[in-house]
């Protein structure tokens, strides 16, 4: 049987075999299962042993059985749902509906969206505060940030932010709100409490994603076109230090001991263990242009990450302790050190077909970007 909202048959699995991994691997793959159409956001359902993965192409999320690795059915939503959040206490799932300008709500006993809430243009980003019942969602095109009550399931606040708002995150700790503006290469800070803007903090090209630190110590932030992580102090905004990613980092997750990040490289299909000074502890392959990522609240060691370029789930577990004794060699992808395969496009400005070959030598850049 399939899912015609995911076009992939309900059950579907493609579980690893991980007897053959070395005992001092950095990590084991438990599974790589096929989901949706370019799944982005990805949340754990620690009490049923679920995963919900927001699949934008599909208007869908599709729930991974993490006991047995496979597809266990969609639920259709909003069109384009990028982000996904949980909320464990009411047994609801919320995604921001791109296309829809709305946030779903899906009881995930039925399965069924239960109420559809209007929010501003393009909703990309989620921010779930669990104990203050808010829900935060960065509208991209209307650059604002939503705060929806998520009892009575209603708009309650609109923020100003910057243009290209999108990923959200919480720090319950000091009581801000950050949105990371992809256009205004910045991210907006907001008290929680009275819902006003507190600062505009600068930032590199193209920030895209953020995380917390579980204790509040920091704020991290991914800026995608620049290839860099920002440390922000959490209280004052300012900038602590900013460190190289990998290529084209996207999606960002602190672990829960607090010493960690995941970082997933869209450019190269992998996921970054880094040291909270930036220090790479390992670099571990997972699908094609990996996005979202996420641990498992009741397992933190094991980390899950969607694949928008394969649609694909990968989960693993990560066997660092804390860094290894010795740094070695991290693998890089397959086609680093091999001559560039041939390409050639025509000039935008002449119609002349122009070769790549013609810049042999010489350092240039190629941007290759999405363009619906």
């Amino acid at each position: 049987m399939k899912n015609p909202e995911d076009g992939i048959p309900e059950g579907a699995s493609c579980r690893i075999d991980t007897r053959w991994d070395p005992i001092d691997a950095p990590y084991r793959v438990l599974g790589q299962i096929p989901v949706g159409l370019d799944p982005e956001g990805v949340v754990v359902d620690p009490g049923r042993e679920l995963a919900y993965v927001a699949c934008s192409r599909s208007n869908s999320v599709s729930i991974v059985d993490l006991s047995s690795m496979r597809t266990v059915g969609a639920i259709p939503v909003g069109d384009e749902p990028i982000d996904v959040a949980f909320d464990e206490r009411t047994d609801r799932l919320f995604t921001a509906d791109a296309r829809s300008d709305r946030v779903s709500v899906v009881d995930v006993d039925s399965r069924s969206v239960e109420r559809s809430i209007d929010v501003g243009n393009y909703p990309a980003g989620l921010g779930f505060d669990e104990d203050a019942r808010r829900l935060y969602v960065g509208d991209t095109m209307s650059s604002t940030l939503s705060v929806l009550d998520t009892d009575s399931l209603e708009r309650v606040g609109v923020v100003e932010a910057e243009l290209g708002a999108g990923a959200v995150a919480v720090d319950p700790r000091h009581n801000r709100v950050w949105c990371v503006n992809f256009v205004a290469s910045s991210a907006t800070v907001i008290d929680a409490h009275e819902l006003k803007v507190l600062a505009r903090v600068p930032l590199g090209e193209g920030p895209c994603a953020i995380a917390v630190h579980p204790g509040g110590e920091h704020v991290y932030v991914i800026n995608s076109l620049a290839s860099t992580v920002v440390v922000l102090d959490p209280a004052t905004g300012e900038v602590v230090r900013e460190f190289r990613a990998a290529n084209a980092p996207v999606g960002i997750a602190a672990g829960a001991s607090g010493d960690r990040l995941y970082v997933t490289n869209r450019g190269e299909g992998t996921v970054s263990v880094l040291g909270l000074d930036g220090t790479e502890w390992a670099r571990i392959p997972v699908g094609a242009a990996p996005g979202g990522v996420t641990t498992h609240p009741r397992s933190p060691r094991t980390v899950l990450v969607a694949n928008a370029g394969s649609s694909s789930l990968t989960v693993f577990e990560d066997r660092l302790d804390g860094p290894p004794t010795v740094l070695g060699p991290v693998d890089h992808h397959s086609l680093v050190g091999h001559a560039i395969p041939e390409l050639a496009l025509p000039d935008l400005r002449t119609g002349k077909i122009r070769h790549l070959e013609e810049w042999a030598g010489k350092k240039y850049i190629v941007n290759v970007f999405a363009s619906w």
